[in-house]
């Protein structure tokens, strides 16, 4: 395989390089069998430069997950923009559910690869706490009008839910499809916001 040219790229732009070339690693090779060297060659930078910006592959696997977890809200805020509290409820869950379904590398990072959720999980409750905020504040912008104690305790709850919902799936093969998602949400999630 051919080395590529390295990148002598401003520092944001290397930084993009790396973690596009982690997520495809990371997708492709799981967090214990992904390689750094790997991740560098893809990226166009020296090791040393993978390393100056992302000290150990923890590292960079949480940065990563960082990404995600903004281009994902990001996207939901979007799906969102312009919708009734309860309608946006409801577009949220079934866009969530559908990314990461669809998406490979949030599929690993959330359903398959226990080394990632195992080093994830110890931002568990920081994640909890950050998606409910962002969650609740597109949910006060769409319209809600319940207080902001009450708003935060139910978006809350939808958040432990989701993550119960994806680290233990359902049996119920009909609640797996955005069809699915969408009438769950519809019947349960979105009356608790107002």
């Amino acid at each position: 395989m051919a080395r590529k040219a390295r990148v002598t790229a401003p520092p944001r732009e290397q930084e993009a390089a790396i973690l596009r070339a982690a997520a495809a690693e990371f997708t492709e090779a799981g967090v214990r069998q992904a390689n750094m060297d790997a991740i560098a060659t893809t990226a166009g930078v020296s090791r040393s430069t993978l390393y100056r910006r992302f000290p150990s592959k923890d590292n960079l696997l949480l940065a990563l997950a960082n990404d995600t977890f903004e281009r994902g809200m990001a996207d939901l805020e979007r799906a969102t923009e312009g919708l009734a509290p309860a309608d946006a409820v409801v577009e949220a869950f079934t866009r969530g559910a559908t990314m990461i379904n669809e998406d490979p590398l949030l599929r690993r990072m959330v359903l398959e690869d226990s080394e990632i959720r195992g080093l994830t999980a110890s931002l568990s409750s920081l994640f909890i706490d950050m998606v409910t905020e962002r969650v609740a504040g597109t949910l006060r912008e769409a319209g809600a009008q319940m207080p902001d104690h009450a708003l935060r305790r139910a978006v809350e709850i939808h958040v432990r839910l989701v993550i119960s919902y994806l680290e233990v799936p359902s049996s119920d093969e009909s609640v797996h499809t955005p069809a699915g998602a969408r009438a769950l949400a519809a019947e349960f999630l979105a009356p608790m916001i107002h």
